[in-house]
């Protein structure tokens, strides 16, 4: 029994809860199933989503709604990946920063610095690869480091123990200088 405050008092109702959900939670159509329809309407968003910004042709992963597993990571890892991932990073062959720079990775000198090398090729990278990515042998978008949690807590490791993607000094060094030039330190 349910009861509600009417313009007499209290106004007793038979009303049960299973009454309450099917108003606000109507049955679907006929032939359909909730399931069905949560499918349609996450279909029908994604196209919509892909007319409205289609992602970019060197872009090789797929839109999805549920967040990747790597967004479990702390921030500053978190976002590395995603630039790394998305080909604009601080990477030398990403070319979103800087076209006057070389592509030729900084730390061996023997390939462009590509998110692939950086990760899986560089030979000055070697010690810190074997130490930490045991398991990993591939970043492309199905390889099963992008799904294992295991596998992603090794390459945040990997990124911040080399340093890999992070803002080449260079690029700092005016900044940093101009905020040390007013410090009471020096």
């Amino acid at each position: 029994m349910l009861f509600l405050l009417g313009q007499d008092g209290l106004d007793a109702l038979p009303v049960t809860s299973q009454h309450l959900i099917s108003e606000f939670y109507p049955e679907p159509p006929p032939g359909r199933s909730y399931p069905q329809l949560k499918l349609k309407c996450k279909n029908l968003l994604m196209e919509e989503w892909d007319k409205a910004a289609p992602d970019p042709a060197r872009y090789p992963y797929q839109p999805s709604l549920k967040p990747h597993p790597f967004m479990g990571l702390d921030k500053f890892t978190a976002g590395r990946l995603h630039q790394m991932r998305s080909g604009k990073s601080y990477l030398r062959a990403h070319p979103s920063w800087d076209s006057e720079v070389p592509t030729t990775c900084p730390s061996c000198l023997s390939a462009p610095e590509t998110f692939e090398h950086a990760i899986l090729q560089c030979p000055a990278k070697e010690p810190a690869r074997t130490r930490l990515l045991q398991g990993i042998i591939d970043v492309a978008p199905d390889a099963p480091v992008w799904s294992s949690v295991a596998l992603l807590g090794a390459l945040a490791r990997f990124i911040k123990s080399t340093a890999t993607a992070y803002p080449p000094w260079n690029v700092l060094t005016p900044v940093v200088l101009y905020f040390l030039s007013f410090s009471p330190l020096i």
